[in-house]
């Protein structure tokens, strides 16, 4: 008898166990995602294509610079972390602490682009020479200007040049990309650093009148160049490697079931890549397309 109510308690705390917190399904659950706010309009594009295929999916988004997405995936606020970075050191201990495996999910390649108004004399830059305005060294009276104070555009730059004291630049921070981009369209002393994804959509009508109304700075990683080594962050130039500002879209989380997992598998998978490639950035990983021709008379005009 003890036998049998060891077992039925046994029963009872297992369905508890289950039941406690709510398992979302596939294609019928409630997740929130955090995403970097230069990634906007790719993870609009992914959020749209999965509900179009899943619409009774729940995909909540918050746009926040990319540390406060990471803190708040971390901490259990967030199911899924949309960055351009891969964790550090300290959020890679959380994975080991709790026996979680990290595995980032490595979605497209998008380019960091730099962008200035119309009547500016800016049109191409090489590395060196961005790097000495970062400096202070060159053209002191060019505004910087990035989306926010913790961009992860403007931490991608700081590391890329190698900037130790980003106090000599001349620094503004926007309020978001859209801000910059309305920034540079009024003032002709300022370089825009926004995600590339943001005016690489040719056939979306926001990403489209975004870059009739500025420039796109040709980037060189030549001290020399040409005019043929200045590149802007096209689908081409991103696949050929020539763009010097390239950099991941990774998505993280610590849960590796339900909508959640579904979802980042959609992102990786075939769909989801058509979506990256439509938008005009690079596919992660690339299908191969299977065209079959089959030849069949014609027959006899009657």
């Amino acid at each position: 008898m003890k036998k049998i109510f060891f077992l039925i308690f046994i029963s009872l705390s297992l369905w508890q166990c289950t039941t406690s917190e709510k398992q979302d399904l596939p294609n019928a659950g409630e997740i929130i995602i955090a995403a970097d706010e230069s990634l906007q309009p790719i993870v609009d594009a992914e959020i749209m294509s999965y509900n179009a295929h899943y619409p009774k999916a729940k995909l909540h988004v918050v746009y926040v610079p990319e540390q406060k997405a990471m803190a708040l995936m971390m901490s259990d606020s967030a199911n899924i972390a949309i960055v351009t970075r891969e964790a550090t050191a300290n959020e890679k201990e959380v994975y080991t602490t709790n026996n979680i495996p990290y595995l980032p999910a490595k979605m497209a390649l998008d380019g960091v682009a730099l962008i200035t108004n119309l009547s500016s004399d800016i049109k191409q830059l090489t590395v060196n020479e961005l790097k000495a305005m970062f400096e202070g060294t060159s053209r002191a009276n060019i505004k910087l200007v990035f989306d926010n104070s913790s961009s992860s555009n403007l931490n991608y730059m700081i590391q890329r040049l190698g900037i130790k004291d980003v106090k000599k630049a001349n620094i503004f921070a926007a309020n978001g990309n859209k801000d910059v981009i309305d920034y540079i369209k009024k003032n002709t002393n300022a370089v825009g650093i926004i995600g590339g994804n943001w005016i690489s959509d040719i056939d979306d009508s926001k990403s489209q009148n975004f870059i009739n109304s500025v420039s796109v700075v040709g980037i060189s990683n030549l001290d020399k160049p040409t005019a043929n080594d200045f590149y802007t962050p096209t689908t081409a130039s991103l696949k050929a490697r020539k763009y010097p500002f390239e950099r991941k879209v990774i998505l993280h989380t610590k849960k590796g079931y339900g909508l959640t997992s579904a979802f980042i598998r959609f992102c990786c998978a075939y769909i989801g890549q058509l979506v990256v490639e439509k938008s005009g950035l690079l596919p992660y990983y690339v299908y191969d397309r299977e065209i079959i021709l089959e030849k069949k008379p014609i027959g006899k005009l009657q």
